[in-house]
């Protein structure tokens, strides 16, 4: 039987974090997770933005005897999370606690002057300070340590949080600017990320959380950068930002360089110092000096195809820094290549935190349709599902975002569509077809991926996930074939799950042409079914 455990990760701060602090906004909290239950998610990731916590984020400096690494000194600004922690718990599903900026503007350099602002507004990813980062990693480990009781938790303590992972999208200017050195063109973010995982593992360390067991991630690299043949969304915005494409991006955080015979070596020299890397490359010292790039649980990325279908890389030769879902190999290649620099002997996981598709409707900038989508993230499953490197996969959002909400626009204004539209739902809540098919998914590989008519009497495999069976458990599923022009289904075979996260893999002969689902009575839900995939048969 191919395929693994693969944890099932969902992110949607709109429902999850930002309601509001009322009986009828935890109502909702409490909703979306019953929901996302019900769709067999494992884990909800969440941007603890550290803006957002700190106390006085708009001064110039952080309020008298204040002190960062004590998560009491914070006030009211852990409450969201500490709402979402408890209820998550409640609903039996895991959390992801992704430390990130934007920062306080206390915790920031100011820009110099001149230079044109990132894609935030505020200037708030504009080198923020790795040792005020790391006392606020310290301070979320404490607040998070299994031991602090709250007032709204009745006295008893909020649950632990032993999932971890460091700074959104790192590669894109709206998380952490500049990218490169405006006057020279030197990459400068790979090294204030170096730093930033730095403080982010002492933090941990210093709050416990380091040594028992938890899970801590390091990248959330986006999929792709600016390339001179393609047009860039933050070119406009001046000279060191535009967004570095995650290969060369991970390259310099490392300070590896390329070789001949396609290997990677420590940088040295001119080279080195220009990306803030040592001149003199000493290999075990540089091990022993960032122990989170080397010893953290995994990678984590952003693999996003956009409106390409999963299974097909980016098209142009130029793209080869770019790691969308396809191209796995590319990302797992060089961190093989990094790890046979330093002499490490290691294949790092992937964790695949945030993925999805913007349909068409309600987006009219996208092409992909509502169907479409529902068959692009069954084929995503099934590819992450099938690289033994991938540990989890994650899907943004349950619901549409509202345009007006974050444009702050009408809808003749041009930003009015600059939002996501990713969810298994309207807004609104309405199912798209993704609902029903991320809940019960099902690929026939030959048919879908790879085109193929199916011979009479020759048998096909059928792939599938039963998302919310519990975890480890034995179920069974049907495998059902609707004749074309009929108007029923019938079972071809039975078939029972082998792998942690409810995984079935067989093959079947298929009658003739028509369609094919699986039907599953789950635990707590009734009869479930899979979409329907079309089938050609002679």
């Amino acid at each position: 039987m191919r395929g693994r455990g693969l944890e099932s990760i969902f992110e949607d701060d709109q429902l999850l974090v930002d309601q509001p602090l009322t009986p009828a906004g935890t109502a909702r909290v409490m909703a979306t997770l019953a929901t996302l239950k019900s769709l067999g998610v494992d884990r909800v990731r969440v941007l603890v933005e550290w803006r957002q916590v700190a106390p006085d984020p708009t001064g110039a400096h952080p309020p008298a005897g204040f002190d960062p690494r004590n998560p009491a000194d914070y006030g009211g600004g852990w409450t969201t999370f500490d709402r979402l922690d408890a209820a998550a718990a409640l609903a039996g599903i895991g959390v992801d606690f992704d430390l990130s900026g934007p920062a306080p503007d206390w915790a920031v350099t100011p820009q110099p002057a001149g230079t044109r602002p990132g894609a935030r507004a505020d200037a708030a990813v504009y080198e923020p300070s790795p040792s005020q980062f790391g006392a606020f990693v310290e301070a979320a480990g404490r607040r998070y340590d299994g031991h602090t009781r709250t007032a709204a938790t009745a006295g008893h303590p909020l649950p632990r949080v032993s999932f971890w992972s460091v700074w959104n999208e790192p590669n894109q200017p709206g998380w952490l600017s500049p990218q490169t050195d405006p006057r020279s063109g030197a990459a400068v973010a790979p090294a204030q990320l170096r730093g930033l995982v730095d403080a982010f593992w002492r933090g941990l360390r210093a709050s416990g959380h380091l040594g028992t067991g938890d899970t801590t991630l390091v990248g959330e690299f986006a999929p792709e950068g600016c390339i001179p043949s393609v047009p860039c969304a933050f070119a406009g915005l001046g000279p060191g930002y535009g967004a570095t494409p995650p290969l060369p991006f991970l390259e310099n955080l490392y300070c590896v360089t390329g070789a001949d015979g396609g290997r990677l070596a420590p940088l040295s020299g001119s080279a080195a110092t220009a990306v803030g890397c040592p001149a003199r490359p000493d290999p075990a010292r540089f091990v022993a000096a960032h122990p989170g790039l080397f010893s953290a649980t995994g990678i984590s990325e952003h693999p996003y195809a956009f409106s390409f279908a999963p299974n097909v890389p980016f098209p142009l030769a130029s793209e080869r820094g770019f790691v969308p879902l396809a191209s796995l190999s590319r990302l797992t290649d060089t961190l093989d290549a990094i790890d046979a620099a330093y002499g490490v002997g290691r294949r790092m996981p992937l964790y695949l935190t945030e993925y999805g598709y913007v349909t068409n409707p309600p987006n009219p900038d996208y092409h992909v349709s509502p169907a479409q989508q529902a068959t692009y993230l069954d084929w995503a499953t099934y590819i992450a599902a099938m690289n033994p490197r991938v540990r989890a996969l994650g899907q943004f959002e349950l619901q549409d975002s509202n345009p007006a909400l974050s444009c702050h626009c009408t809808r003749a204004s041009p930003k009015y569509w600059q939002s996501f539209q990713e969810g298994l739902e309207y807004l609104g809540g309405a199912h798209k077809p993704a609902f029903a098919a991320y809940r019960l998914p099902i690929v026939l590989p030959a048919v879908e991926l790879h085109h193929a008519r199916l011979l009479p009497g020759v048998a096909t495999e059928v792939w599938g996930m039963l998302r919310p069976a519990p975890n480890g458990s034995t179920q069974s599923a049907a495998i059902q074939w609707r004749p074309a022009g009929a108007g029923s289904f019938r079972t071809l075979a039975s078939t029972q799950t082998h792998s942690p996260a409810g995984f079935i893999d067989t093959s079947v002969v298929i009658p003739g042409s028509g369609v094919v689902r699986l039907a599953w009575i789950a635990p707590h839900y009734g009869v479930l079914y899979s979409r329907e995939v079309p089938v050609h048969v002679g």
